[in-house]
């Protein structure tokens, strides 16, 4: 267990659960129970039925996606003080994608019923549920746009900052370190070849961008990063 200050400061490091009403925050942390996700097991899957809205408190989340040929793809990293499940929650749906844990992670989950309860009671409570969702639809918008005919690199360099930063955050907020994705997950999200990717990160390397570790990548200056991503 965790007491609940400990439990709300863990989920407070997120925007999202940062800004609800104190009475809205105050029902979620009544009404929703702990978790602990084994690492390679999934918080949910793919065509699963909704399982309502999760925040981590501890570990880290890999939300991914099937490709037409049955290949896995990294759509985002979910980190303590994110939640994910918001799709789901909104349209009824199964999940369009699933969400699996890359080392052990404590999660905070709340029922589908209980976020209904909570965020359908008016116009304005379910404005702050549909929230997160439209800042990932601008996201991929843009993202759509701007890789137009985008060189690799850059495509990599801006891949390395939406992977790095937290998925419901616009305008963008820092980038942290990303730990336990591999090049060749990095190259299927990009749609490039292992030995290219391995490539382009290492020149990242030489020119400051980035640091190399076993199973993690660091953006030390996430700046120019941005920049090489804009303009190369």
């Amino acid at each position: 267990m965790i007491a609940r200050d400990k439990l709300e400061a863990a989920l407070g490091a997120g925007p999202w659960f940062r800004a609800l009403p104190s009475d809205i925050r105050a029902e979620m942390l009544e009404t929703g129970a702990l978790r602990t996700i084994e690492s390679g097991k999934y918080l949910y899957e793919e065509e699963e039925e909704p399982s309502g809205l999760h925040g981590l408190v501890s570990g880290i989340l890999h939300v991914i996606g099937l490709s037409a040929d049955g290949n896995a793809v990294t759509l985002g990293i979910t980190r303590p003080g994110d939640w994910t499940g918001f799709l789901s929650c909104i349209d009824g749906l199964p999940h369009a994608y699933s969400a699996i844990a890359r080392e052990k992670t404590q999660v905070f989950s709340l029922r589908p019923a209980d976020v209904t309860r909570i965020f359908e009671r008016d116009v304005a409570s379910f404005r702050l549920l549909l929230a997160p969702e439209l800042v990932i639809r601008r996201k991929l918008g843009r993202y759509i746009v701007d890789d137009v005919g985008r060189p690799l690199a850059q495509r990599v360099a801006a891949r390395l900052g939406d992977l790095g930063r937290s998925p419901f955050e616009y305008p963008v907020g820092p980038i942290a370190p990303l730990r336990n994705i591999s090049q060749e997950e990095l190259a299927m999200s990009v749609v490039a070849t292992r030995p290219r990717i391995n490539e382009i990160l290492r020149d990242f390397a030489a020119r400051g961008l980035i640091e190399l570790g076993y199973g993690r990548i660091t953006v030390i200056d996430p700046d120019a990063l941005d920049l090489f991503a804009r303009e190369g």
